[in-house]
């Protein structure tokens, strides 16, 4: 991928919100705009305490399609699965840590893992839109892989594969060893 493939995005905001589960720590994320700020986009950027997570730029449109039609319905975090590409399964609830954070969803009394939209989602993309802004490229997969960090997934380096003769890596097929083909016995008794 080469620099002008890359999408430019102005870096309006970087913050850290609480994770949602028992282990605390928090999520680091940036709000991205088009250089045009027409648009909005939040991409993780880092997680304390661990968990896997994708780097991706995830469009702020497409989170807001995960929302029921009726607001006042509660949402488990995997609602938000559909905005992304990756599928770290702590992307969604990662998601929902964000918006809570930002204010734009609540906690359901009595039950921890659901969500309820709150908050002016109109106000806060136009309040985000405002604040000034640097240019920003999101890590390239070269990049990733000459400053691999420990929080890094698969998905991050999609062409970084196993190779294929580790012992016990391969994946669907339960580690054997295999017999040499001049040892393999085809023949059927008579």
């Amino acid at each position: 991928m080469t620099e002008s493939t890359v999408p430019a995005y102005l870096a309006l905001k970087t913050d850290t919100a609480p994770k949602l589960g028992r282990t605390g720590g928090g999520i680091t994320f940036k709000v991205l705009a088009d250089p045009e700020r027409q648009e909005l986009f939040l991409t993780i950027v880092g997680n304390d305490g661990g968990g896997y997570y994708s780097r991706e730029v995830v469009a702020f449109d497409a989170v807001e399609a995960c929302l029921p039609a009726d607001h006042a319905q509660p949402l488990a975090a995997k609602a938000f699965a559909p905005a992304f590409v990756g599928r770290s399964s702590n992307n969604p609830a990662f998601m929902a840590a964000i918006l809570r954070a930002e204010g734009l969803l609540v906690g359901v009394e009595d039950k921890p893992h659901q969500h309820l939209v709150a908050g002016d989602w109109a106000g806060w993309k136009t309040a985000q839109l405002a604040l000034p802004g640097e240019p920003y490229a999101p890590p390239v997969k070269e990049a990733l892989a000459a400053g691999a960090t420990p929080e890094m997934t698969r998905q991050d380096l999609p062409g970084d594969e196993e190779p294929d003769d580790h012992p016990g890596r391969r994946k669907g097929r339960k580690s054997r060893d295999a017999k040499p083909a001049e040892e393999v016995d085809h023949a059927r008794p008579a």
